[in-house]
Protein backbone atom coordinates (compact mmCIF):
# COMPACT_ATOMS: atom_id res chain seq x y z
CA UNK A 1 0.00 0.00 0.00
CA UNK A 2 1.32 3.56 -1.02
CA UNK A 3 0.48 6.55 0.98
CA UNK A 4 1.55 9.55 -0.32
CA UNK A 5 2.34 13.98 0.85
CA UNK A 6 1.51 16.64 -1.40
CA UNK A 7 3.90 19.65 -0.62
CA UNK A 8 2.44 23.09 -1.92
CA UNK A 9 6.19 24.56 -3.37
CA UNK A 10 6.52 28.74 -3.75
CA UNK A 11 6.26 29.32 -7.29
CA UNK A 12 2.47 29.18 -8.67
CA UNK A 13 1.77 27.03 -5.55
CA UNK A 14 2.32 24.07 -7.91
CA UNK A 15 1.73 20.62 -5.87
CA UNK A 16 4.69 18.36 -5.44
CA UNK A 17 4.24 14.23 -4.47
CA UNK A 18 6.16 12.42 -2.63
CA UNK A 19 4.54 9.00 -2.33
CA UNK A 20 6.37 6.17 -0.42
CA UNK A 21 5.64 2.54 1.12
CA UNK A 22 6.05 0.75 3.73
CA UNK A 23 9.58 0.12 2.85
CA UNK A 24 10.15 3.54 3.46
CA UNK A 25 11.37 3.81 -0.38
CA UNK A 26 9.97 7.32 -2.21
CA UNK A 27 9.07 8.97 -5.83
CA UNK A 28 9.05 12.35 -5.92
CA UNK A 29 6.76 13.72 -8.66
CA UNK A 30 6.62 17.18 -9.91
CA UNK A 31 9.36 18.97 -7.64
CA UNK A 32 8.47 22.54 -7.87
CA UNK A 33 10.30 25.57 -6.66
CA UNK A 34 10.60 24.75 -3.05
CA UNK A 35 13.69 21.93 -2.49
CA UNK A 36 14.09 22.60 1.73
CA UNK A 37 10.10 21.84 1.74
CA UNK A 38 10.52 18.75 -0.29
CA UNK A 39 13.98 17.25 1.57
CA UNK A 40 12.48 18.43 4.84
CA UNK A 41 9.29 15.98 4.60
CA UNK A 42 11.54 13.02 3.54
CA UNK A 43 14.11 13.31 6.46
CA UNK A 44 10.91 13.79 8.60
CA UNK A 45 9.61 10.46 7.62
CA UNK A 46 12.91 8.95 7.38
CA UNK A 47 12.57 7.88 3.20
CA UNK A 48 14.57 6.99 0.78
CA UNK A 49 14.12 8.71 -2.41
CA UNK A 50 14.59 6.18 -5.71
CA UNK A 51 13.44 8.03 -8.33
CA UNK A 52 11.73 11.75 -9.64
CA UNK A 53 8.68 11.96 -12.46
CA UNK A 54 7.86 14.83 -13.92
CA UNK A 55 3.84 14.90 -15.56
CA UNK A 56 5.60 17.25 -17.76
CA UNK A 57 8.29 19.66 -18.55
CA UNK A 58 7.45 22.67 -17.47
CA UNK A 59 9.39 24.61 -15.25
CA UNK A 60 7.61 24.63 -12.22
CA UNK A 61 7.06 21.35 -11.62
CA UNK A 62 11.00 20.88 -12.38
CA UNK A 63 12.45 24.02 -10.58
CA UNK A 64 13.37 21.41 -7.34
CA UNK A 65 14.72 18.40 -9.45
CA UNK A 66 18.33 19.51 -9.72
CA UNK A 67 19.00 19.75 -6.32
CA UNK A 68 16.80 16.49 -5.34
CA UNK A 69 18.93 14.82 -8.03
CA UNK A 70 22.13 16.36 -6.43
CA UNK A 71 21.60 15.17 -2.91
CA UNK A 72 20.47 11.42 -3.37
CA UNK A 73 21.74 10.86 -7.10
CA UNK A 74 18.25 10.08 -8.32
CA UNK A 75 16.94 9.30 -12.47
CA UNK A 76 14.93 11.52 -13.08
CA UNK A 77 11.32 10.29 -16.04
CA UNK A 78 9.71 13.12 -18.00
CA UNK A 79 7.91 12.21 -21.65
CA UNK A 80 10.61 12.31 -25.05
CA UNK A 81 7.77 14.85 -26.41
CA UNK A 82 8.53 17.49 -23.59
CA UNK A 83 12.12 17.61 -24.67
CA UNK A 84 11.69 20.98 -25.93
CA UNK A 85 9.91 22.07 -22.88
CA UNK A 86 13.00 21.21 -20.59
CA UNK A 87 15.36 22.83 -23.22
CA UNK A 88 13.89 26.01 -22.96
CA UNK A 89 14.00 25.85 -18.72
CA UNK A 90 16.75 28.68 -18.13
CA UNK A 91 14.69 30.78 -20.46
CA UNK A 92 11.68 30.19 -17.81
CA UNK A 93 13.93 30.60 -14.87
CA UNK A 94 14.80 34.26 -16.21
CA UNK A 95 11.22 34.90 -16.81
CA UNK A 96 9.99 34.31 -13.81
CA UNK A 97 12.74 35.72 -11.74
CA UNK A 98 13.82 32.70 -9.71
CA UNK A 99 17.36 30.58 -9.32
CA UNK A 100 17.24 27.22 -10.19
CA UNK A 101 19.47 24.68 -12.28
CA UNK A 102 18.21 22.73 -15.55
CA UNK A 103 17.78 19.02 -14.47
CA UNK A 104 19.52 16.55 -16.20
CA UNK A 105 16.88 13.91 -17.63
CA UNK A 106 18.33 10.37 -17.46
CA UNK A 107 14.98 8.75 -18.97
CA UNK A 108 12.90 10.13 -21.65
CA UNK A 109 9.50 7.93 -21.26
CA UNK A 110 8.58 7.32 -24.81
CA UNK A 111 5.07 8.41 -25.46
CA UNK A 112 3.70 4.99 -26.05
CA UNK A 113 4.91 3.49 -23.16
CA UNK A 114 1.71 2.07 -20.85
CA UNK A 115 4.05 0.69 -17.45
CA UNK A 116 6.59 2.38 -15.75
CA UNK A 117 8.06 0.29 -12.67
CA UNK A 118 10.82 2.00 -10.58
CA UNK A 119 11.61 -0.33 -7.47
CA UNK A 120 8.62 -1.64 -5.89
CA UNK A 121 6.39 1.09 -7.17
CA UNK A 122 4.53 0.05 -10.59
CA UNK A 123 2.29 3.01 -12.52
CA UNK A 124 0.44 2.91 -15.04
CA UNK A 125 1.04 5.44 -17.51
CA UNK A 126 -1.37 7.56 -19.84
CA UNK A 127 0.01 10.32 -22.61
CA UNK A 128 -2.36 13.82 -22.55
CA UNK A 129 -1.17 16.32 -24.90
CA UNK A 130 -2.82 19.57 -24.48
CA UNK A 131 -1.19 21.33 -21.94
CA UNK A 132 2.43 20.70 -23.21
CA UNK A 133 3.47 18.23 -25.78
CA UNK A 134 4.25 15.84 -23.55
CA UNK A 135 2.05 15.50 -20.55
CA UNK A 136 1.50 12.60 -18.61
CA UNK A 137 -0.60 10.84 -16.38
CA UNK A 138 0.72 8.33 -13.54
CA UNK A 139 -1.75 5.98 -11.81
CA UNK A 140 -0.73 3.52 -8.99
CA UNK A 141 -3.63 1.96 -6.65
CA UNK A 142 -6.19 4.40 -6.61
CA UNK A 143 -4.50 7.52 -7.25
CA UNK A 144 -4.11 9.62 -10.06
CA UNK A 145 -1.17 12.04 -10.52
CA UNK A 146 -2.36 13.96 -13.79
CA UNK A 147 -0.26 17.00 -13.24
CA UNK A 148 -2.34 20.26 -15.65
CA UNK A 149 -4.40 18.07 -17.24
CA UNK A 150 -7.47 18.50 -15.08
CA UNK A 151 -7.63 20.94 -11.52
CA UNK A 152 -10.75 21.27 -9.68
CA UNK A 153 -13.91 22.68 -11.60
CA UNK A 154 -11.15 23.36 -14.20
CA UNK A 155 -8.57 22.17 -16.71
CA UNK A 156 -5.06 23.07 -17.55
CA UNK A 157 -4.21 26.08 -19.89
CA UNK A 158 -4.05 25.64 -23.62
CA UNK A 159 -2.70 29.28 -24.86
CA UNK A 160 0.86 28.79 -24.09
CA UNK A 161 3.87 27.61 -26.37
CA UNK A 162 3.44 24.89 -27.71
CA UNK A 163 -0.04 24.02 -25.54
CA UNK A 164 -2.66 22.58 -28.48
CA UNK A 165 -6.50 22.62 -27.37
CA UNK A 166 -7.28 19.94 -29.97
CA UNK A 167 -4.47 17.73 -28.41
CA UNK A 168 -6.74 18.75 -24.87
CA UNK A 169 -9.69 17.84 -26.38
CA UNK A 170 -8.89 14.74 -27.68
CA UNK A 171 -6.84 13.83 -24.01
CA UNK A 172 -9.82 14.79 -21.96
CA UNK A 173 -12.28 12.71 -24.10
CA UNK A 174 -9.82 9.34 -23.91
CA UNK A 175 -8.75 10.22 -20.05
CA UNK A 176 -12.65 10.52 -18.31
CA UNK A 177 -13.45 6.69 -20.32
CA UNK A 178 -10.43 5.18 -19.24
CA UNK A 179 -11.35 4.23 -16.07
CA UNK A 180 -14.49 1.78 -14.45
CA UNK A 181 -13.91 2.95 -11.12
CA UNK A 182 -13.20 6.04 -8.62
CA UNK A 183 -9.65 7.71 -8.48
CA UNK A 184 -8.26 10.62 -6.71
CA UNK A 185 -7.23 13.01 -8.93
CA UNK A 186 -3.77 14.79 -7.76
CA UNK A 187 -3.06 17.65 -9.55
CA UNK A 188 -0.65 19.76 -10.39
CA UNK A 189 -2.21 22.89 -8.93
CA UNK A 190 -5.15 23.78 -5.97
CA UNK A 191 -7.04 20.99 -4.21
CA UNK A 192 -7.02 17.40 -4.24
CA UNK A 193 -10.57 15.67 -6.12
CA UNK A 194 -11.64 12.89 -7.36
CA UNK A 195 -12.30 11.82 -11.05
CA UNK A 196 -16.47 10.73 -10.23
CA UNK A 197 -16.84 14.44 -8.59
CA UNK A 198 -15.58 16.37 -11.37
CA UNK A 199 -17.90 14.15 -13.78
CA UNK A 200 -20.25 15.47 -11.94
CA UNK A 201 -18.94 19.03 -11.58
CA UNK A 202 -16.58 20.04 -14.05
CA UNK A 203 -17.75 21.72 -17.08
CA UNK A 204 -14.75 21.10 -19.30
CA UNK A 205 -15.06 17.15 -18.38
CA UNK A 206 -19.10 16.39 -18.49
CA UNK A 207 -19.41 16.95 -22.32
CA UNK A 208 -16.71 14.19 -23.33
CA UNK A 209 -17.78 11.47 -20.59
CA UNK A 210 -19.59 8.61 -22.79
Amino acid sequence: MVKYQRIVTKLLEENTYVIFNEKNDCVIIDPGFGFELIDSFIQSKNLSPIAILATHGHFDHLAGAADLIDKYNLPLYVCDKDKLVVDNFDRAAGYWGVEARKPTVSHWIDSTDKQLTIGDFSFSIIFNPGHSPGCISFIISNLIFCGDLIFKGSIGRTDLPLSSPRDMATSLKFFVNSFTSDHALLTGHGEETTLYGELKTNPYLMKYEK
